[in-house]
């Protein structure tokens, strides 16, 4: 029995790990979606990009087909969603900040 202890224990010692890196990748991701949104204003672009979302979410899916079903298209779907979804509040509270064009549509 010890035996299988150790072994559920070095198996969540993975997934923290595993944990850790997906929080230090969004934090990242969001870094960089930070510098995406201040070239898009230097641009006069407007600062949201429903097309680039839908991409986004896609890819998120296709991850998941790709990877035999170990984890489900509409999971990642969802985070994928909630991810955009904070990167556009983000932009839209910039946008008001600067006055800048926004995509509705």
């Amino acid at each position: 029995m010890p035996h299988r202890v150790e072994r559920l224990q070095e198996i969540r010692r993975k997934i923290d790990e595993i944990d850790d890196a997906i929080a230090e990748l969004l934090i990242k991701r969001m870094k960089y979606a930070r510098q995406a949104r201040a070239e898009k204003m230097r641009m006069k672009m407007p600062v949201t990009d429903l097309q680039r979302e839908k991409e986004v979410i896609e890819r998120w899916r296709a991850h998941a087909r790709r990877g035999n079903n170990e984890v489900s298209e509409d999971l990642l779907q969802r985070i994928a969603e909630l991810v955009t979804e904070y990167t556009r509040r983000e932009e839209l509270r910039d946008a008001k900040k600067m006055e800048i064009e926004i995509e509705t549509e």
